[in-house]
């Protein structure tokens, strides 16, 4: 027998629910390469496909870690900054001198270096109580200055193994990136889905009073999200600097924006603790294979910014829509 509280959960995290954006989602992309195929063939052919799946992983791997801090009812507008500095930190620490650094070691001090940044973010937030975007906004200014003055020139990298798990291919089809992007994926998903901390996330962003009777820890909720942001963040940068093999201080510079359309897209509400990373995982192959679309069909760069401004905007309208209308159906 399966509790009220269980059923209710389950309709919030369950993917065909009827508040769920991802059938519509699917429907649209669906649409989306009918027409571009139409208008280019070359849309549908094996190379484009693969070089579309290869160029949204980052934007994915991204997606991923800001959803984690949006459920909670927050934002995190740093993760470009944090993606730039991990870039950095990768290129640099192989370009010193007399220094042999294992390629695992490099990987690592990156993503803890990205777990940092969360933990600073997640402490301003969860601690000293400072508004997420306020924060994030600040940090987003610092550590770009950060990236800006240990990457005042391009920082190459000449190591061929790590720039293979940038531009290498499984079994000669499957980028390696895209793998990447799964295995985070279905982790967090799992997490999500099935563990209490999983839980947690999407009752602090439901409800924080809720939360704080039912003996959820709202803190360290919050802070272990930002942190878990931040990894993706720096794994996201890691992932950018091995697919270019350098690094520089602009790294990053304005994803944020494209990022939260994804999230937002995907139906991971702006209030917290609704959505789920099916939707996101749909919204950010629709984002990709959309930009991939309008450079075939020769759109200007500029036009293309101002679609993804529309896309954005029209998510968000859908989502206060669907906001007030579950406000109204409570009354």
């Amino acid at each position: 027998m399966v509790s009220e509280k269980t059923k209710n959960f389950l309709s919030v995290i369950n993917v065909f629910n009827k508040n769920s954006m991802t059938p519509t989602l699917i429907i649209v992309y669906a649409v989306m390469i009918i027409l571009f195929a139409s208008i280019n063939p070359l849309y549908v052919s094996l190379a484009n496909i693969k070089s579309i799946f290869a160029n949204l992983t980052i934007s994915g791997i991204l997606a991923v870690g800001l959803t984690i801090v949006m459920l909670t009812g927050n934002f995190d507008l740093s993760i470009g900054s944090t993606l730039g500095v991990a870039a950095i930190i990768c290129a640099k620490l192989y370009n010193i001198e007399g220094m042999d650094i294992p390629m695992a070691a490099i990987i690592i001090i990156a993503i803890v270096a990205g777990a940092a940044i969360g933990a600073v973010n997640g402490f301003l937030v969860a601690v000293v109580g400072i508004n997420s975007i306020i924060s994030t906004l600040g940090t987003l200014a610092v550590f770009r200055g950060f990236a800006y003055l240990f990457a005042s020139e391009t920082a190459r990298i000449y190591y061929k193994p790590f720039i293979s798990l940038g531009r290498g291919y499984l079994f000669g089809n499957i980028p390696n990136t895209m793998v990447y992007f799964i295995v985070l994926l279905v982790i967090m998903y799992l997490v999500l889905r099935f563990t209490k901390f999983g839980r947690d996330i999407y009752q602090v962003g439901a409800n924080k009073d809720a939360a704080r009777l039912a003996g959820v820890s709202i803190k360290k909720t919050t802070f272990m999200a930002f942190v878990i942001c931040g990894m993706a963040a720096a794994i996201g940068g890691v992932v950018m600097a091995s697919q270019l093999a350098f690094a520089q201080g602009e790294f990053g510079l304005g994803i944020e924006f494209k990022i939260l359309t994804i999230c937002v897209l995907g139906g991971i509400s702006l209030a917290g603790g609704r959505g789920t990373l099916v939707g996101v995982i749909v919204a950010t192959l629709i984002l990709g294979s959309i930009s991939n679309g309008l450079a075939l069909s020769n759109v200007p760069i500029d036009w293309r910014e101002a679609f993804q401004g529309i896309i954005l905007i029209t998510a968000i309208l859908i989502d206060s829509i669907r906001v007030r209308r579950r406000q109204l159906l409570r009354v």
